[in-house]
C-alpha cells in the first residue's frame, strides 16, 4: 500500500502546474485569436458587400477599378484570418507554446489592417463604396489595430527577458510597432474628438508611404539603438538619452505630419508646407522639452534600480503625456490655427479609441519590454 502511495505521490510531482504568468498568456492568446478570427471575417464580410461596378459596352463587360480595390480588400481579409490561423496554431501546439508566441501573428494582423484600411478608405473616397460599409471599415481597422498591438506585446510577454545590450530584428520590429500603433491610434483619437460624429478619414498613399513610413523606419530603428546603447553607466547615461530621445523626437515629427497630410488632409504632404502659428511651435518646445527633461531625468533616476515593470510603467505614461502636447502642437503649427482643446459629438468614439492608445502604449508596451537584470 506503501509503495502505491509512493508511485501516485511521483507521479503527482511530475504534473507541470501551470504558472499564472503561463495561464495568462494562453488565455490572452485565445482572446486576441478569437478577435484576429472575427475581425477577419468581419472585413471579409464588408468586403463583399462593397458594390463592384459593371460596364456593359456593346457585347462587351468592362470591370472598373473597383475590382481592383476589392481583390485587394479580399487579400488582405484572408491576411488578417492567415494571422490568426498562426497564432491558434501556437495556442493549440504545447510546442509551440513553451517556446513563447512568435511576432508574426500580431505583426500579420497589424499589416494586414493598415494596407485594408488604406485600400478601403480609397475606394471609398473614390465613390466606389457607401459611406455605412466605410465607416463600418474604419472601426473594423481600429479593433484591428488594438488587437494586433496586443498580439504583439504577447509576444513579448510569452518569451524569456533579454539581456542587456542585445537586441535582434524580430524584438527592435515588436517594440517599434507597439509605439507606433498606439502613437496613431491617439493621433486619430484626438483627431476625432472634436467632430460632430466619428468621421471616415481621407488617405493619401504618397503621405502614408513617403512620409508617414519613413517616421515609422526612425521609430523602430530607435529601439535597436535604445537596446544596444541601455548598457553605458554612468557619465554616458546622459549621452545615450539625448541620442535615443532625439531619434524619437524626429520620428514623432515626421510620422504624425504624414498622418495629419494622410489621415487629416488626404494630400500630399511634399506638396504642402506648414502654416505656421505661434503658440503650436512654443508648445511643440514644451512637448520637446518634457521628453528630454521630466520624462529623461525619470529615465535616469531609476536607471540603476533595474528594469521593473512599475517603473516602466510610469516612463509610458510620462510619453502619453507628452503626446498629447506633441500631438495638439504640432497640428497647431502645421494648420497654422491656435491649438485649443474641443469636445463633440464623437467624444465617446474618441474616448474608446484614446483608451485603447493609452493601454497599448502604457500597458502593453510595459508589459512586453523586459530586460534581464
Amino acid at each position: 500500500m506503501n509503495k502505491v502511495l509512493s508511485i501516485e505521490t511521483a507521479e503527482a510531482e511530475q504534473v507541470p502546474v501551470a504558472s499564472p504568468q503561463s495561464s495568462l498568456v494562453k488565455g490572452y492568446s485565445i482572446v486576441s485569436a478569437s478577435a484576429f478570427t472575427l475581425i477577419g471575417i468581419t472585413m471579409l464580410i464588408l468586403t463583399i458587400f462593397t458594390p463592384m461596378s459593371i460596364i456593359f459596352r456593346g457585347n462587351e463587360i468592362a470591370f472598373s477599378m473597383s475590382l481592383i480595390f476589392k481583390g485587394a480588400e479580399v487579400v488582405f481579409s484572408i491576411g488578417m484570418l492567415h494571422a490568426a490561423v498562426m497564432l491558434w496554431r501556437a495556442i493549440l501546439g504545447k510546442k509551440h507554446l513553451s517556446h513563447g508566441i512568435g511576432i508574426l501573428p500580431g505583426d500579420g494582423a497589424l499589416a494586414n489592417a493598415f494596407f485594408y484600411m488604406g485600400f478601403s478608405m480609397t475606394a471609398f473616397h473614390l465613390g466606389y463604396t457607401s459611406s455605412t460599409i466605410a465607416l463600418a471599415q474604419f472601426i473594423t481597422v481600429l479593433v484591428g489595430l488594438f488587437f494586433g498591438a496586443g498580439g504583439l506585446a504577447l509576444s513579448g510577454i510569452s518569451k524569456p527577458a533579454r539581456v542587456p545590450g542585445h537586441i535582434t530584428f524580430p524584438l527592435m520590429l515588436r517594440d517599434g510597432v507597439i509605439l507606433i500603433v498606439g502613437t496613431i491610434l491617439m493621433a486619430i483619437a484626438f483627431g476625432q474628438l472634436a467632430g460632430a460624429a466619428l468621421k471616415i478619414p481621407q488617405w493619401n498613399w504618397l503621405s502614408f508611404l513617403g512620409i508617414t513610413t519613413p517616421g515609422m523606419l526612425i521609430l523602430m530603428g530607435r529601439e535597436g539603438v535604445k537596446a544596444r546603447l541601455e548598457t553605458w553607466q554612468g557619465p554616458a547615461r546622459f549621452p545615450r538619452l539625448l541620442i535615443t530621445e532625439t531619434l524619437l523626437v524626429l520620428g514623432l515629427a515626421i510620422m504624425l505630419y504624414g498622418s495629419y497630410a494622410n489621415l487629416t488632409l488626404g494630400v500630399n504632404g511634399y506638396q504642402v508646407g506648414p502654416k505656421g502659428n505661434a503658440t503650436g511651435f512654443m508648445l511643440w518646445i514644451v512637448a520637446v522639452l518634457f521628453l528630454l527633461v521630466i520624462r529623461g531625468s525619470f529615465k535616469i533616476a531609476v536607471s540603476q534600480r533595474g528594469n521593473r515593470v512599475g517603473y516602466r510603467m510610469i516612463s509610458k505614461l510620462l510619453y502619453v503625456m507628452a503626446l498629447v502636447i506633441f500631438i495638439y502642437a504640432e497640428r497647431s503649427f502645421l494648420s497654422g490655427h491656435a491649438p485649443v482643446f474641443a469636445v463633440g459629438g464623437a467624444a465617446p468614439a474618441a474616448a474608446l479609441i484614446l483608451l485603447g492608445a493609452v493601454l497599448v502604449l502604457v500597458v502593453e508596451r510595459a508589459a512586453s519590454q523586459k530586460v534581464r537584470t
